[in-house]
């Protein structure tokens, strides 16, 4: 579904010449945000029954606004009679969680503290109270470049700080930089949510379902950026300091008015660590039999940080 006009038709355009145009790819004109996701209803029923599985890959940082959309997509699901809603999530949902975070859990009591934590938390409660055709929900962790190509489209999560670590690159490297305890982060490269996805769309559905696609590996925040450190010629980072340090410090006045100017938000740091880590049982499985896995991000660190460095300092 494309929204007619604009940016949207065009990328539309391009992506469809490299799937193979008209012979494999339609268009459907449409708006996320519009009740009946604005597509023509004898479009609709013209094709009730016929739709396999449709597929939400919307997102949003206001839940208002995402809820609606996704509330629009799982009332068209049903009037189309679709097989399945695949719903793309986040880990984000965790929010304050601590401990182990499951595929099958959900509303645990966290706090979402941040926007983007209580869109997709929204987002997702739609879908499991409301989907009537069989649904499965797909949570990928923080996604960064290509693990081959280092090809990224925006700038999330980790990369708000790779600045930071060029300005630090003129510092002596044998000179740790003191930093508050992270916790844990998780990353998983773009072409790992793709290929599993696309996988385990085309596996028979088992419906109500929870899929983590995240690292299977435990890290902490400071273990990976210290890989780009290492690519930016910066010193390391050295947890020393209760994390209740920085957030006392980011309400000095004026201190905390720092990040933004060095292009990093404040909620950036809420966004890059957890204190929870991710159960994948439900992905592991699905994935049995092929070589779809997630690299250790130590093999293709340089080529995220070389790919950031020609494309978008």
């Amino acid at each position: 579904m494309v929204r007619p006009g604009g940016d949207p038709a065009y990328r539309f355009d391009r992506c469809a010449r490299e799937w193979g145009g008209g012979e494999r790819v339609w268009r459907v004109r449409g708006d996320l945000g519009a009740p009946g996701l604005g597509i023509d209803a004898d479009w609709v029923v013209a094709h009730r029954g016929s739709i396999d599985h449709v597929i939400h890959l919307g997102v949003g940082y206001d839940a208002a606004g995402l809820g609606a959309g996704t509330a629009h997509v799982v009332e068209l699901a049903e009037r189309l009679e679709a097989g399945a809603l695949h719903h793309m999530s986040s880990v984000e949902v965790a929010g304050s969680a601590e401990g182990l975070f499951g595929e099958d859990m959900f509303d645990v009591g966290q706090v979402l503290p941040t926007p983007q934590q209580r869109a997709a938390f929204e987002a997702e409660r739609i879908v499991r109270e409301r989907a009537a055709v069989p649904w499965q929900i797909y949570r990928p962790s923080i996604v960064v470049g290509h693990s081959r190509t280092g090809e990224i489209d925006r700038i999330t999560g980790p990369y708000y700080f790779f600045r930071l670590l060029r300005m630090a690159a003129q510092l002596p490297r044998i000179l740790p930089i003191l930093v508050p305890k992270l916790g844990e982060t998780n990353m998983v490269p773009v072409d790992f949510v793709v290929r599993a996805l696309g996988h385990i769309v085309h596996r028979p559905v088992v419906g109500r379902t929870t899929y983590h696609l995240v690292d299977p590996r435990r890290q902490s925040a400071a273990e990976v950026l210290n890989l780009f450190a290492d690519e930016a010629g910066a010193p390391r980072l050295m947890e020393v300091m209760p994390r209740q340090t920085v957030d006392m410090m980011l309400r000095v006045p004026g201190v905390g008015a720092i990040l933004p100017h060095l292009g990093v938000p404040r909620e950036v740091l809420e966004q890059n660590e957890f204190g929870c880590w991710f159960d994948c049982r439900n992905t592991t499985a699905a994935l049995a039999g092929t070589d779809i896995r997630v690299p250790p991000m130590a093999g293709y660190a340089p080529v995220i940080w070389k790919y950031w460095i020609e494309n978008w300092v």
